[in-house]
């Protein structure tokens, strides 16, 4: 069942018998913006469909894809912090570069934090590289404020700040 839509667009959360959708897309975006990611198209390419699954079933977390009419043009995700279950944590947002600039993100915003309250979350974190400016007003104009700067070895093995943001929810 979709949800959030506006216009051609709409957001729906996944569910586990739907994994070869979350593959296709996730493996995309670790593609197409390696840079932005946490992780890598060469670690996730090889997960089995038991390991897609398992990420799907984890009560802990929820993936959302961004549908143009009937086809997945985006993802997004949110999970309860390991170290803090009052915390969630912001990952894995992508949209295919010709749907950018239309406001879209809202929707992800909108499912992440409302499914963050749902699970009686005080909070919400979310980072981003150094650099990458969209999503740093991304998450300011949806109310997030910058805590701290670490450096970190992203996966494409270049040093560089992770920028850290908090919304108190």
């Amino acid at each position: 069942m979709k949800s959030n839509t506006e216009d051609n667009y709409s957001l729906h959360r996944l569910l586990p018998s739907e994994w070869a959708e979350y593959k296709s897309i996730r493996l995309e975006a670790l593609q197409s913006n390696a840079e932005m990611f946490g992780s890598s198209y060469l670690k996730e390419v090889t997960y089995s469909q038991n390991d897609w699954i398992a990420l799907l079933e984890n009560d802990k977390r929820a993936i959302f894809v961004l549908y143009n009419i009937d086809s997945i043009i985006g993802l997004t995700g949110v999970a309860i912090d390991r170290d803090d279950a009052t915390s969630a944590v912001l990952f894995s947002s992508f949209i295919r570069p010709e749907h950018r600039g239309k406001g879209l993100a809202r929707l992800f915003y909108q499912a992440r934090i409302d499914w963050a309250r749902e699970k009686k979350c005080s909070s919400i974190t979310v980072s981003h590289r150094a650099g990458n400016e969209i999503s740093k007003a991304a998450n300011q104009r949806f109310g997030f404020k910058y805590t701290y700067t670490k450096e970190v070895t992203w996966p494409d093995g270049v040093s560089e700040d992770e920028v850290m943001y908090v919304l108190q929810l």
